[in-house]
């Protein structure tokens, strides 16, 4: 039972992303080395991915792998960049990293390492806006 259980929330956290990033099976297939009918089984819980295959898939998606295998309810760790994104336009705040001179030239690490420290700041700034409450 408990296997269909983490079937089910590996599947569920699999499509919110895909939805998220706007990509098909096919397209994170080819992304981390494996065959559509594998993602599509993940899919279908019909079978459940190797650990090395869990953290590519987090890899991919710049999460931790938390948010692939455990209700995102329930993941403790911080907030990932298009969770605090969502919070900000929630307050009216937009973030377009395209607006940023020269984003689209940067090499993906370049892209990751310029998330983090816009995330790190986004929390700061939300920290001490929660402070003030």
């Amino acid at each position: 039972m408990e296997s269909e259980s983490a079937r089910k929330i590996l599947s569920a956290n699999l499509q919110k992303l895909m939805n998220q990033k706007n990509i098909d099976q096919q397209e994170l297939a080819e992304a981390i080395n494996v065959s559509q009918p594998t993602v599509s089984n993940w899919i279908n819980e019909t079978k459940y991915p190797r650990i090395k295959r869990i953290q590519e898939i987090a890899d991919y998606f710049g999460v931790p792998k938390s948010k692939i295998t455990e209700p995102w309810n329930t993941v403790t760790n911080k907030n990932n960049s298009l969770d605090i994104v969502k919070n900000l336009e929630s307050q009216g705040i937009i973030i377009n990293f395209s607006d940023f001179e020269g984003f689209d030239k940067l090499s993906d690490e370049e892209k990751i390492d310029f998330q983090k420290r816009i995330e790190e700041a986004v929390q700061f700034e939300l920290f001490k806006r929660n402070q003030g409450k």
